[in-house]
């Protein structure tokens, strides 16, 4: 969750709809960025409530080290706290502090308190910049970078979660060093994160009444943000029961190409490296890292508790409330382990349980030659019959509510069909990095458009991006449905347009990234598009 704080979770609500990445809030290094850990996580079709049936972990687990926190300071050896007012790159509304009131260790526990006080501090992401900042909330977020780092083990944590709208408490792991590019080609491990418990849950089908009550476990991977991709995974404890109300053990198990998760001893779920990747830049030139790339270098841990920020302040109740601060995030132990059996790949360990999802992960994007002179000449073909050998398509499906294909149309030849649920996600064209300038002053969008069905409030948006969120937008008149027509938008009138969901935000012309998406928003749509092209 790099912007968790720092990580990159990406935007929340529409915004999520619209990116065509995700993430946390996160950085890289601990460099944070822009993390971006969406509401979509929160928009699960089916909510998982496990089964009380625990396995214990394997003998072959070595105890490496262990803080119990049974003195009285925070073990130095062991843990640093960082002093910024960033925000997580996310808008998260607390300053991290080394102040004794936001985090301290009494009667055996770690205390990490998020509280209701102005602070003013360095307002970049490493503690470093002149240019302070003041917020609202004052918290804690420890590391063990430079102090305890590790390639493959068992990492638990025993935690009693705080509770309330706008709390977001975080266990997960950074790159000590970041092998394959800033965040988050270089990888994040989020062990167990959950946001504002025992609010009205917005789970998919949850009554009027009914707690939240879910933790999750998720893994941030792809290219440097903004073209950064997670997979993650949510649950609730057996019974309902609410991570607020006792302590439960948080913990996962990462050997060479894979990762487990698990809560109370229960497996539930497990990510393959079929299901990651990591694209970086080596000598100017983007390549596929190799093996299980990124989640094969050594990590270090980190524990903070956020106030708002994207996620939190966009799902459940929405917003912040001041009311129940302050908010302890309560730590019991953390410990780590080695397996015995294969020190170098972890691998012999594993405690694998019958009720574990396997999320389905991201492929690879398809690397473009980055050669845009495709984009030359008084016709530029996006798809009529068959995609533009120089781009790549694909969709941002967080929560698998979009499919697209080739059909075979009477009096078309073929067309792309797009079959999309209401929630997020998208059709995106992809192109090596492109000038577009010499398009705007004469330069229309032209395809041919066919809306098979649509719900009532159902709109389609249309985009061009140069990297989230630098975007601009617009809605697309749509045709009777059941016929074909013909759309034409003016470049210059598309590019004039701005981000509708960030302000001030705008494509740059001169570095298109996403050559055209098209976006259902608003309700479900299916749609069919065919002869699409920029033409002057």
């Amino acid at each position: 969750m790099q912007n968790k704080h720092g990580s990159m979770r990406n935007l929340l609500g529409s915004l999520v709809t619209i990116a065509l990445t995700g993430g946390c809030s996160h950085g890289v290094g601990d460099k944070q960025i822009n993390d971006n850990h969406g509401t979509d996580f929160t928009q699960s079709k089916h909510p998982v409530t496990l089964v009380n049936h625990p396995k214990a972990p394997a003998a072959t687990w070595q105890l490496v080290w262990e803080d119990s926190f049974d003195g009285h300071s925070i073990n130095r050896r062991n843990w640093s706290l960082q002093e910024n007012c960033w925000g997580g790159g996310n808008d998260e509304q607390q300053c991290y502090t080394r102040s004794k009131k936001n985090a301290f260790v009494q009667d055996g526990y770690l205390h990490i308190v998020a509280r209701k006080e102005n602070f003013t501090g360095p307002g970049d992401a490493e503690g470093k910049s002149a240019s302070d900042k003041t917020l609202p909330y004052t918290s804690a977020r420890l590391r063990s970078l430079g102090k305890r780092e590790q390639k493959y083990g068992r990492f638990e944590i025993r935690a009693k979660l705080p509770q309330g709208q706008g709390t977001w408490p975080a266990f997960w792991m950074l790159p000590s060093k970041n092998q394959y590019g800033t965040w988050a080609a270089s990888g994040e491990i989020d062990m167990m994160e959950a946001v504002n418990l025992k609010t009205q849950s917005d789970a998919a089908g949850a009554k009027s009444g009914t707690p939240e009550n879910r933790i999750y476990g998720s893994l941030h991977y792809g290219k440097a943000w903004p073209d950064n991709v997670y997979t993650g995974q949510g649950v609730s404890l057996p019974g309902g029961i609410s991570p607020a109300d006792g302590f439960h053990t948080y913990a996962i198990e990462w050997e060479e190409g894979e990762i487990r998760w698990y809560v109370d001893n229960i497996h539930y779920a497990t990510q393959t490296q079929d299901g990651w990747y990591s694209q970086y830049k080596s000598n100017g030139e983007l390549v596929n890292a190799k093996g299980a790339a990124p989640f094969n270098q050594k990590f270090h841990l980190l524990m903070n508790l956020a106030v708002g920020g994207s996620w939190a302040a966009n799902a459940n109740d929405k917003g912040i409330d001041a009311t129940v601060f302050p908010q302890t995030l309560l730590v019991d132990y953390v410990k780590v382990y080695r397996c015995s059996v294969d020190r170098w790949k972890g691998k012999g360990c594993a405690t694998r349980g019958d009720q574990a999802i396997h999320p389905e992960g991201h492929q690879p994007p398809a690397i473009l030659v980055q050669d845009d002179s495709y984009a030359d000449g008084p016709e530029l073909n996006i798809f009529s019959e068959q995609l533009n050998p120089a781009l790549a398509y694909g969709s941002y499906n967080p929560v698998k509510l979009v499919s697209y294909q080739e059909v075979e149309e009477k009096g078309h030849g073929k067309v792309l069909q797009l079959i999309k649920q209401n929630g997020a996600g998208n059709l995106y064209f992809r192109a090596p990095v492109t000038d577009l300038t010499a398009w705007l002053s004469q330069g229309e969008l032209i395809f041919d458009l066919n809306i098979e069905s649509a719900d009532k409030q159902a709109e389609l948006l249309i985009k061009t991006d140069s990297g989230w969120p630098k975007t601009s937008d617009m809605n697309v008149p749509l045709p009777p449905v059941g016929q074909w027509q013909e759309v034409r938008i003016p470049l210059k009138t598309l590019f004039a347009n701005t981000n509708r969901y960030v302000a001030g935000n705008q494509a740059d012309p001169a570095a298109i990234k996403n050559l055209l998406v098209f976006e259902p928003v608003g309700g479900a749509m299916t749609l069919k598009l065919d002869n699409i092209r920029f033409q002057k």
